[in-house]
């Protein structure tokens, strides 16, 4: 009798997908943390999103990973072009300016062995703490994830807006997640008008579609923070666009959500205290400013966004 092969392990199942951009020494640290998880079975993709093709392809060869390219410019294309062109039944996500802890890929897949939840996400932590700017980045993260795991669903009536914005560039998602619900909407995130929000906005259709996610702050990846306050200045502006633009397409195309919807708004509105982070920081207070300007502005960048492609 011939002998049976073992079922595969999840590591064996997943997919890890790098989208880069014009960041090649930054993408080599990335691929060398990935290496522990590739000698267990993991297949990782990188997504050249940028005109430097050769470049990436040697970074890559350096540690057998894989190359596609999306030659137009938006991380929610490159990241779509990774799926499309992953073999495994787990997609897992980090930016190529940022290192995979050491336990990073099995404290992300855990949640996994629970068949309802149908995603992940990480935290993300910086690679360093020596500038004020970082600091206060740090702490407005901190200050959105929980701090422990959690399994979360979109039920109770509420529209689950709150909860969808936990998700960032640290996650792992089933294939059936894009099959079920499609895949990054290329109007939001990094090269586009609204420059954030593809994650939550995946997040929010597994939500209110009737899937769990599940928040671990033990799966980690290390960011390179930006210094300079510009950039927290840039994160606020671009986390409130994204914030009301995502509520502008479903308030649009979705009628069955509209008074859910203008209940979150309302409640959202009554607030008259800044939030934690932003109101009592341990370092540099973070103005509100960009924040209620990139607010203002999410419903007119969808508009002019059109329609998805």
């Amino acid at each position: 009798m011939t002998a049976q092969a073992p079922n595969p392990t999840p590591k064996q199942e997943t997919s890890i997908v790098v989208c880069t951009v014009d960041r090649l020494t930054e993408l080599d640290a990335c691929l060398a943390s990935l290496q522990r998880f590739q000698a267990a079975g993991a297949e990782v993709v990188v997504v050249n999103n940028g005109p430097y093709l050769a470049c990436v392809e040697e970074v890559a060869g350096r540690y057998q990973a894989c190359v596609v390219t999306e030659s137009r410019r938006g991380v929610s294309r490159a990241r779509n072009a990774g799926v499309r062109a992953a073999r495994g039944r787990i997609l897992a996500f980090l930016d190529d300016d940022s290192v995979a802890a050491i336990d990073w890929l099995p404290r992300l897949l855990d949640p996994l062995r629970d068949p309802l939840v149908l995603a992940v996400v990480g935290s993300v932590q910086p690679q360093s703490l020596a500038a004020p700017a970082t600091k206060a980045l740090d702490e407005l993260h901190r200050a959105q994830f929980p701090p422990s795991p959690v399994v979360l669903s979109g039920a109770g009536g509420e529209f689950p807006m709150r909860t969808a914005l936990l998700a960032n560039a640290n996650m792992a998602l089933r294939r059936e997640v894009f099959e079920r619900f499609g895949y990054f909407d290329t109007r939001f995130g990094r090269g586009t008008r609204i420059g954030s929000g593809e994650e939550p906005d995946l997040f929010l259709r597994i939500l209110l579609g009737g899937g769990k996610i599940a928040a671990e702050p033990g799966a980690r990846i290390f960011h390179h923070h930006s210094a300079e306050w510009q950039a927290v200045r840039k994160w606020a502006f671009q986390s409130g666009c994204a914030h009301t633009a995502m509520l502008t397409k479903y308030f649009l195309q979705e009628a069955q959500w509209h008074g859910t919807i203008l209940r979150y708004v309302f409640s959202r509105a009554r607030r008259t205290t800044a939030p934690a982070a932003l109101s009592e920081p341990r370092t540099r207070p973070v103005s509100r400013t960009p924040l209620l300007f990139g607010s203002l502005y999410g419903p007119l960048a969808f508009l002019l966004s059109g329609v998805e492609r």
